[in-house]
């Protein structure tokens, strides 16, 4: 049984429409008629990454972050493959640097896309707390 299912349409040059469930997502190698997929890979990491502090944090231990913002920057070499990432978070919640050090971790445990990745792109993080 499949668990998740897509479908990319590229019907010339280097732009495709990829469909998941009732959601399409333009993609552009080129990043003319929309995201590249470095691009879309980056936004999705700090999306899941996201919701994973989130859930960690209201789970496990008691806190409600409130606002997060997660700003994503990622490396290219030379060929266009990602060679680093890295987030920096703004929270709402004002933590102490062991709320901040636990929080991370599960974000780390939590983030299938953190799970699917290569250990050397792993997101290098940041976080600024009481930021709102």
């Amino acid at each position: 049984m499949t668990d998740i299912q897509t479908t990319t349409v590229n019907e010339e040059k280097f732009h495709a429409l990829s469909r998941a469930g009732d959601f399409e997502l333009s993609i552009d190698a080129t990043g003319e008629d929309g995201p590249t997929p470095n691009e879309v890979l980056v936004a999705d990491y700090a999306s899941c990454f996201t919701f994973a502090c989130r859930a960690g944090a209201n789970r496990q231990m008691d806190v409600d972050l409130g606002k997060v913002e997660t700003e994503a920057e990622a490396d290219l070499n030379d060929d266009d493959d990602l060679t680093g990432i890295r987030f920096h978070m703004q929270i709402e919640a004002d933590l102490d640097d062991e709320q901040v050090d636990q929080l991370l971790e599960l974000g780390e445990d939590i983030c299938h896309v953190h799970d699917s990745l290569k250990e050397e792109l792993y997101a290098d993080v940041d976080v600024s707390t009481d930021a709102y």
